[in-house]
């Protein structure tokens, strides 16, 4: 049974090759005779939809047991733990969005950043866990590797074709984190994004012309009450970045990092 906390971020090596083992080498369910009265899948499943309603703070294997009628330890037979079982949900959810098919990079690019968003606002659950170093399954790297195959022809370096996609996962990432704490918010509260800045008028008192022109400026002429869509003017212009560096006939180097 795993330690909670950081599940699965960092895992000695053993725990990390069972993990491995766990989402890439399944254990085959039955074809034929009755179905079993428990499974991994069925695990998994009902684990996302706790997550789901409750927020994945709410997740833990005693809860899953009490929605499949199960005890606890029952779980532990298809699941090691929770760690291994955020790892299994994970890319069950990456199972639900359809892979990039071939066509034009631009259009491919836009078709995967809206499955994950897709994805990402059925189960905003999955941006509240650690990304790094979490172990991806099968379903998460097909996905990717899709992703790959559309700008594998225009002509870029492994590196280059690496990094575009990752810029328009990192994007989706963002946009999709800001929606994520706004559901978890609203559960927790019971109070509406809109609702709650509707009563910060302590705050708005103090937007005045002499100390936030700009920001009296726009929100006297309505630019808060009308804003553009975050995530399809934000992709718009990501993929437009993008164009410029893919289509330029010269392109420019990119520094390898970023000094801090």
């Amino acid at each position: 049974m795993q330690a909670s906390g950081a599940e699965g971020a960092w895992l000695k090596q053993s725990d990390r090759d069972r993990a491995v083992r766990l989402l890439w080498e399944p254990p085959a369910e039955p074809t034929r005779g009755p179905k079993a009265a428990l499974s991994q899948s069925r695990v998994v499943e009902a684990a996302m939809k706790v997550a789901d309603a409750e927020g994945v703070e709410a997740l833990t294997m005693r809860r899953v047991a009490e929605t499949l009628g199960f005890t606890t330890m029952s779980l532990y037979r298809h699941v090691p733990g929770k760690s291994e079982l955020l790892d299994l949900m994970v890319d069950a959810a990456w199972g639900e969005t359809a892979c990039v098919p071939k066509g034009p990079w631009r259009e491919g690019l836009e078709f995967y950043a809206r499955q994950m968003w897709q994805m990402y606002r059925a189960h905003p659950w999955i941006l509240q866990l650690p990304h790094s170093r979490r172990t991806p399954g099968p379903r998460t790297m097909a996905s990717f590797d899709a992703a790959l195959a559309v700008v594998s022809e225009l002509g870029l370096t492994a590196e280059e074709m690496v990094a575009v996609v990752t810029a328009v996962g990192h994007f989706v990432d963002g946009v999709g984190r800001t929606m994520a704490d706004r559901v978890k918010a609203e559960r927790e509260t019971g109070m509406t994004e809109e609702a709650w800045w509707d009563g910060q008028d302590a705050l708005w008192a103090h937007f005045t012309p002499e100390r936030l022109p700009m920001m009296t400026h726009i929100w006297t002429t309505g630019g808060f009450e009308r804003p553009l869509d975050e995530f399809e003017f934000g992709l718009a212009r990501v993929l437009d970045g993008l164009a410029v560096f893919i289509e330029s006939e010269d392109r420019p180097l990119v520094r390898r990092e970023t000094c801090l």
